[in-house]
């Protein structure tokens, strides 16, 4: 199975993307016990991870096809964040004591699950909504998958920068610096035309939608933290009741 190579004009936005209609309820689930499903869907994983690397050189292409030829796969995202968690962890436990003064003992697997996880999924729900509203035409699943895609330059620099920490001194931090601006610059780019062209915007409708989806992701992690420290407060005055009574008792 080869990487979809389409010819069409930039300005032509036309979707072309299409619907198989499924069968009944038992005749899927019969699918899904053959061995041929999960063969085939082996196969389709494969072909989409060979996209998301393609997303490197070809990012306007990629997104594209996302869109409007159904190229995106849940599968294959789901796996890209798992590995990109699995990466920043192993990035965090490789980096030289000189660049990650915290070291091995202040590495938290549920800190880092959170910092990670929060950002990305309040932006892909930030970013869907926005488009919603701006008329974007975006899909959740296809902002979903392209949003996964776009962390590409994560995978493959943050491990192998680690590494290259360990035989830096603090005179060549700027090296370990550069690499990061290049990776996250790189990264955000991609975020960018993810929602340029999985929206069909223009740039400056894509930087607005940007700008208000980042608005939208505050928004959220305040309301989150503000609700958080009202359940604390509300678990202290609970339990100090039940404290009072017990004790009174």
């Amino acid at each position: 199975m080869e990487a979809l190579k389409l010819q069409h004009d930039p300005n032509d936005r036309t979707e072309t993307s299409s619907r198989i209609p499924g069968g009944g309820g038992s005749g899927i689930l019969s699918k899904i016990r053959s061995g041929s499903f999960w063969a085939q869907l082996l196969l389709d994983v494969r072909f989409q991870l060979k996209q998301s690397f393609r997303v490197l050189k070809h990012p306007f292409e990629v997104f594209w096809e996302i869109r409007y030829a159904g190229e995106g796969s849940m599968a294959a995202a789901v796996l890209l964040l798992v590995a990109a968690y699995a990466f920043l962890v192993l990035s965090k436990l490789a980096t030289s004591y000189l660049f990650n003064p915290a070291g091995v003992d202040g590495i938290s697997l549920l800190t880092l699950l959170l910092q990670y996880v929060l950002p990305w999924i309040t932006w892909v729900i930030a970013n869907y909504m926005i488009g919603s509203i701006m008329k974007g035409q975006g899909k959740w699943t296809e902002v979903f998958v392209g949003s996964a895609y776009a962390l590409m330059p994560f995978l493959i620099i943050s491990l192998p920068l680690a590494v290259l920490s360990n035989v830096l001194t603090l005179n060549e931090k700027v090296v370990y610096d550069f690499g990061n601006t290049v990776m996250i610059g790189w990264t955000l780019l991609l975020f960018f035309i993810m929602a340029k062209e999985i929206h069909n915007y223009e740039i400056g409708e894509a930087a607005l939608n940007v700008f208000l989806s980042v608005l939208f992701m505050f928004a959220v992690w305040i309301l989150l933290f503000i609700l958080a420290g009202l359940t604390f407060q509300l678990y202290d005055f609970l339990v100090q009741i039940v404290t009072e009574v017990t004790y009174r008792d």
